[in-house]
């Protein structure tokens, strides 16, 4: 045993006999040998000690005066006691009607059979102490044994669950360098097919410009056709010497000075590539807040924003309670309350699902991170006009919930806006808050959380000035921005814009202002409604497609929530007839129909554009 100190193996060891200290030295067998005999000793003590008597006795009877003898009192137990008693009782006057019992013994007198029953029953109860005193003793040993045991069956499981997460990690290793691999092999293609089209593109370019300069040439050489030499020289230097020489494409009267300028329309980035600018940059990977009052700039910003977000491969999803799908081409819209209340929802349990296969992926943060992207999962979420949001979201009622039970959260809000402050970076779901404020009052009534939004946000103010003509607020071109955890803010100069970004497609080659261009149906509508009036729908198209109840539901449904784009995902919860709610593939088929009727449009999988009449 190990003693704490000597204090303690001095006490220890006067607190233990020599007999047990020599049990302690037994093997197992020969202590179990030792018990057995010392509880055969006790076991044969008390049973020769329950036998027999240890005393003699002297029976008597009651003579009465009918002259007979009572032996027995009223419960059948024979009067006795032994001879010492007798004898006293002789000499203090024993009654002459007391007389020895002549059927017991000799004259009444027994004599005792078991002379040796007390010792009998003190050996009896030594032999079942020593064996209590040896089980005590194993018992405390095989105490201090098991907790070793113990130790040594955890220290077994550790490892072998040390060597199941080394196996695991093994298989995780392999798994990731064959990926790792693929992708490599992929980007190797990507980038040999990236190379073949770009020679594809210099040829036909560079066949293109051959083209003009041989067509340039027919052209002058048809212009100065029948001139003299003097007269085609004369004709050229007339041509230099022109002070406002015709502009061609996207040329410009810069660009005629500098030559670094010959670019068209769509490349033509409306932020300055300089130092200036740089500070968007650090906007397109951080939560942020924008904030400042009417006329300061927000929205043209704020787009600019956008644009580099689209150019870093980013998905958009635009949250603009008032927007329409003219303002915001090429980037998802979702626009009226409900339906940012659904999508906010949505934003919240793919979170969360994200976050659960992340900790299931056995991935470092860096190659989770790196998946997303790589994956295209990059989602910037833009929040306008953010300040009237508390006043007119309520939280969307789940599907497994009954109507009369349901309660909006009346932190929903709150809730939302602290997951896309705290949460959203690390799974690439990054917000962009538009406000006229920074204070938490605004910003979803989250009061409290001041410290949380400085340590969170990326925060970007626009300062406005006044024209002192009009008196009206306008932008100034200024601003501050102030990073994340940080409490210094850095003066900014704004881009110099001279219009609203309105169309974020990156393969449009037309300017971003043009109007939108007019599909086969919409032409056959607006034909119907104004140079057709007198004439039968079928003479100019077919009678429409009449609608399945349910799909007719649907579309009513649609129709009086006023939706412009509907996707299944967003209203499945809300749309229900009679009580009775539907799955997603049974939306979809009743969508189909409303397709096929000539009601909407399919603009992506589960999403329709109703026609609008």
């Amino acid at each position: 045993m190990n003693y704490l100190t000597d204090k303690h193996k001095q006490l220890s060891e006067s607190q233990q006999s020599g007999l047990m200290k020599w049990f302690g030295q037994l093997p197992m067998d020969k202590k179990a040998v030792a018990i057995g005999l010392s509880l055969t000793v006790g076991i044969s003590s008390a049973a020769m000690a329950w036998k027999g008597e240890s005393s003699d006795r002297i029976y008597f009877c009651v003579r009465t005066p009918q002259k007979k003898l009572v032996c027995q009192d009223q419960n059948n137990r024979p009067f006795r006691m032994t001879p010492y008693y007798w004898e006293q009782w002789k000499q203090e006057g024993m009654p002459r009607q007391i007389v020895r019992n002549p059927a017991m013994g000799v004259n009444g007198l027994v004599k005792a059979t078991n002379q040796y029953k007390p010792l009998w029953a003190f050996g009896g109860f030594l032999g079942f102490a020593l064996a209590g005193w040896m089980l005590r003793h194993c018992q405390y040993e095989e105490k201090q044994r098991a907790v070793f045991e113990d130790i040594a069956q955890k220290r077994d499981a550790a490892k072998a669950e040390m060597a199941a997460r080394s196996e695991l990690l093994e298989s995780y290793r392999d798994v990731a360098i064959a990926e790792v691999q693929l992708q490599a092999d992929l980007d190797l293609i990507a980038n040999d097919r990236t190379v073949d089209i770009t020679k594809a593109e210099i040829y036909a370019h560079t066949e293109i410009e051959v083209t003009q300069m041989e067509a340039t040439d027919a052209i002058f050489e048809a212009q100065t056709a029948g001139m003299t030499e003097q007269q085609k020289a004369e004709y050229i230097k007339q041509l230099r010497e022109m002070k406002t020489p015709y502009l061609q494409g996207s040329q410009t009267l810069q660009g005629t000075i500098d030559p670094n300028d010959k670019v068209t329309g769509n490349e033509q980035s409306a932020i300055a590539p300089t130092d200036k600018y740089r500070w968007i940059n650090n906007t397109i990977g951080y939560p942020t807040l924008i904030f400042g009052g009417m006329g300061a700039g927000k929205s043209w910003t704020t787009r600019e924003i956008i644009w580099k977000k689209v150019q870093a491969g980013w998905n958009i999803v635009a949250l603009d309670p008032h927007g329409t799908q003219v303002e915001w081409r090429g980037v998802r819209l979702i626009t009226g309350y409900k339906e940012i209340a659904l999508f906010m929802q949505w934003y919240m349990a793919e979170m969360r699902q994200r976050y659960e296969d992340y900790r299931k992926s056995g991935l470092t943060e860096e190659q989770w991170t790196e998946r997303l992207r790589n994956s295209g999962k990059m989602l910037s979420v833009i929040c306008e006009e953010f300040t009237t949001w508390t006043d007119n979201i309520v939280e969307p009622m789940p599907d497994d919930c009954e109507d009369e039970k349901w309660k909006p959260d009346p932190d929903f809000i709150g809730k939302w806006f602290r997951c896309a402050m705290t949460e959203s970076r690390k799974q690439l779901m990054i917000p962009l808050f538009v406000a006229h404020d920074r204070t938490m009052e605004i910003l979803a009534k989250a009061k409290g959380l001041s410290k949380l939004r400085d340590a969170a946000l990326l925060e970007v103010e626009l300062i406005a000035t006044i024209d002192p003509i009009t008196t009206e607020a306008k932008a100034s071109g200024r601003g501050r921005i102030k990073l994340p955890g940080h409490g210094q803010w850095i003066d900014i100069e704004l881009p110099k814009l001279d219009h609203k970004r309105i169309d974020f497609r990156l393969d449009e080659s037309r300017t971003v202002n043009d109007p939108p261009t007019i599909d086969k149906a919409t032409l056959e509508r607006i034909y119907e409604l104004e140079f057709n009036l007198g004439n039968k729908a079928g003479d100019t198209q077919d009678e429409p497609k009449k609608l399945s109840p349910q799909a007719q539901k649907l579309y009513e449904y649609l129709t009086r929530t006023e939706r412009i784009t509907a996707d299944v995902r967003e209203f499945k919860g809300n749309f229900k007839v009679a009580g009775e709610r539907f799955t997603v593939e049974q939306i979809k088929g009743w969508m189909y129909e409303i397709v096929g009727a000539d009601l909407a449009d399919w603009i992506a999988e589960g999403v329709i554009k109703l026609n609008q009449i």
